[in-house]
């Protein structure tokens, strides 16, 4: 009976984790996903794209009640955990970006890199238990510290700052809604984890995404009331946000971003590196872990060092992501076989 129950997760925890992994894209260059001028029309490409996001993820939700999952084909997971670990290596060159240019520019982004990839390999290898109870206290450090951003910034909130409601045109306005929406790993990582969950994980799932874009919309309210125009010049502007409040002599509420950003991209990387390792069946747990690692430091690598990632198309993620998806859920429901033994073991 123990051993039926290990390593399995609540649903909260499932929350918690996607909430977490979606918040660290906007937490990241909130530029990469996005195009255009910063104003009040982003507004309306976040509740677009969350509502699009809820769509494309039918295909996967189908997958789930229908015990038809991909990955229980190898060679469809060998190809997931290629595209796990590509998103890993995404983030990390993201957060190495950051830390190298605005944290400390006399550092080279290699480290910010390497330090990160190390922390996934450890928390992978410990398995979805451990980052489960981490994310806990990472949830409530991210959401705290969002709150008390937003708290301070209410002195600077200038309602004029939202108008013109619509600057950008109508093909900017529907890009930014389609780089939103598609620069995500989480559909893949619900069908990925969908059987470590001890009970449902549609609703953990389709909770995280409304909660995770409204905490995005709020973000970027504050972002274009705050600093208005000169939102679109900063690289990252809720960073920006977060130097610009206040606690009275307390002046550095950056550092609160700082850690929520660490915490985060700690989360998910780890994420993204275990799912690649339970998605690619050969070898054993630690071999796997440890490759995937080095890969998606690699990957990082080339996306900080042989490229420049702030002119990066986000284009690269979007492809991905509606192959991975939508494409492939969507085969599975036509193609696959039901899998009985799934539904025996969920009804006793």
């Amino acid at each position: 009976m123990t051993q039926a129950k290990r390593d399995r997760v609540a649903p909260i925890s499932i929350f918690f984790l996607f909430y977490i992994s979606r918040i660290v894209i906007t937490l990241t260059n909130v530029q990469s996903i996005s195009i255009g001028y910063m104003k009040t029309d982003i507004l309306i490409s976040v509740l677009s794209a969350m509502g699009i996001t809820l769509i494309m993820a039918l295909p996967a939700i189908y997958c789930y009640r229908k015990h038809k999952n991909p990955f229980d084909v190898k060679w469809v997971g060998f190809f997931y955990s290629i595209y796990f670990v590509y998103l890993a290596g995404v983030n990390i060159s993201r957060f190495s970006y950051f830390a190298s240019t605005t944290l400390n520019p006399n550092s080279r982004a290699w480290m910010f890199s390497a330090i990160i990839a190390l922390c996934a390999l450890y928390g992978a290898y410990l398995g979805i238990e451990g980052l489960s109870r981490f994310s806990t206290f990472g949830f409530a450090l991210l959401v705290g510290s969002i709150l008390v951003a937003l708290l301070c910034s209410l002195k600077n909130y200038q309602e004029i700052n939202l108008y013109p409601v619509i600057v950008n045109d109508n093909e900017g306005i529907l890009k930014n809604i389609l780089f939103m929406s598609g620069n995500s790993s989480e559909i893949a990582l619900f069908l990925c984890l969908s059987k470590k969950v001890n009970g449902k994980a549609v609703k953990p799932y389709v909770w995280s995404v409304i909660a995770s874009f409204f905490t995005i919309f709020i973000l970027l309210l504050f972002v274009v009331a705050v600093m208005g125009d000169s939102a679109t010049l900063h690289t990252f502007p809720i960073y920006t946000l977060f130097q610009l409040s206040k606690i009275g002599l307390f002046e550095r509420i950056d550092v609160l971003y700082i850690s929520c950003w660490i915490f985060g991209i700690f989360i998910k990387s780890v994420l993204l590196v275990y799912c690649a390792s339970i998605s690619f069946k050969p070898m054993k747990k630690s071999t796997k872990c440890i490759i995937f690692a080095v890969l998606a430091f690699v990957v990082a690598m080339c996306l900080t060092e042989l490229v420049d990632i702030n002119t990066v198309s986000p284009v690269i993620y979007v492809i991905p992501f509606a192959v991975f998806c939508i494409i492939v859920p969507i085969l599975t429901l036509i193609l696959k076989k039901r899998n009985y033994g799934d539904e025996l073991v969920e009804k006793f």
